[in-house]
């Protein structure tokens, strides 16, 4: 469908209102020249910085859909209108601030499974679409473009995408790849979705979340916040042995950076779930603690920065293998046995035995 059809529909809307690791199939091919392409294009300053409640995000919102339909996935079971799940998103806004229900798509596209029990189980791949927009008032560069935050997560969620929709053995689960409204404003969108779920019959098992991953280095180790709460931590450990790449401890738990990205939504609801985020080795640490500091949330995360894009196919590749674990194991992830979470959040469900190392 066309673009500026689909966008003109959808402004109608912005208006108030314990696996063990299994047998790898061949895998398929990363590409450092496609996510730099979907980079380019979300971080581009014709989509002005992609606010929820604007014309580049819907920009944005149709470029991921039009992605997934040439991907050959296909709809939710129980989307609003196609590609898109319309998400109640209550933002405060104005002068006085006042807070208001705005509606905006949450963009989302299946791969079925091929097992015909376990293709009801969905396993989620999440990332936040939306950034913090323009700045009018502001002297200079007004574009917030979100380069890094989080148009490269997204690429590497649309890369991870392209990598299981061309692989030669489609997952036993299915999975569920989600570009999210509102993370901005406060996980709106996640939220919306995790306690709206679109599957239908169908249930969510897990969520990786892939939210500003330092595309500026070779990473040599990721960090898997939340590993230590349930088996998608030994999952993510798994995988990255497998291609080189360790996995380091959360280097700052004072942040509490596993209760502020989208998949905190997920948790809320008991699906085990990990915030990825590449590490702190081989200069990592730098460039993170540089990036925090001199162009998070300011006009200079754009597409000028000194990108590695073959780390971000890299990092695609490294999600691709953890989600095609969680797929294709015989049992869904699960939280940890006396893990406060899976006490809060999903009582009843089917524990693991706590490794001594595990957090709780």
């Amino acid at each position: 469908m066309r673009a500026s059809i689909l966008i003109a529909g959808l402004s109608l809307v912005l208006t108030p209102i314990a696996a063990q690791a299994q047998t790898a199939p061949q895998e398929p091919t990363f590409s450092a020249a496609e996510v730099r392409k979907h980079v380019e294009f979300l971080a581009s300053d014709a989509l002005e910085g992609r606010y929820t409640l604007s014309k580049g995000y819907l920009t944005a919102a149709t470029y991921v859909a039009e992605r997934f339909a040439a991907l050959g996935l296909v709809p939710a079971p129980k989307t609003d209108a196609g590609w898109f799940q319309i998400a109640e998103l209550p933002i405060t806004m104005g002068d006085p601030p006042r807070k208001r229900v705005y509606k905006a798509p949450n963009v989302i596209g299946v791969l079925p499974g091929s097992d015909p029990v376990l293709k009801n189980e969905y396993v989620v791949l999440s990332a936040h679409l939306d950034h913090v927009g323009l700045d009018p008032l502001r002297a200079g560069d007004k574009i917030y473009n979100g380069a890094m935050d989080n148009a490269s997560g997204v690429a590497t969620m649309l890369e991870t995408a392209r990598a299981f929709a061309t692989s030669k053995q489609r997952p036993k689960r299915s999975i569920l790849f989600v570009a999210l409204a509102g993370e901005e404003s406060g996980l709106l969108g996640s939220n919306y979705l995790a306690r709206n779920p679109v599957v239908g019959a169908g249930k969510v098992v897990a969520d990786v979340n892939l939210d500003m991953p330092i595309l500026l280095y070779d990473f040599q180790d990721v960090i898997a916040f939340g590993g230590e709460h349930s088996t998608m931590g030994e999952i993510t450990a798994r995988a990255g042995a497998s291609i080189g790449v360790s996995v380091t401890p959360d280097p700052m738990p004072e942040e509490q950076f596993f209760e502020r990205s989208d998949h905190y939504s997920f948790v809320k609801v008991g699906v085990p779930s990990i915030f990825l985020m590449t590490g702190f080795k081989n200069g990592g640490e730098k460039a993170f603690r540089t990036f925090l500091a001199k162009n998070y949330h300011q006009p200079s995360d754009q597409i000028d920065l000194p990108f590695n894009w073959e780390a971000g196919a890299k990092f695609a590749r490294l999600n691709y293998l953890i989600a095609r674990e969680v797929a294709d194991a015989p049992e869904a992830p699960r939280w940890y046995e006396g893990n406060r979470y899976g006490d809060r959040f999903a009582k009843g469900a089917p524990r693991a035995p706590r490794p001594a190392q595990a957090g709780k």
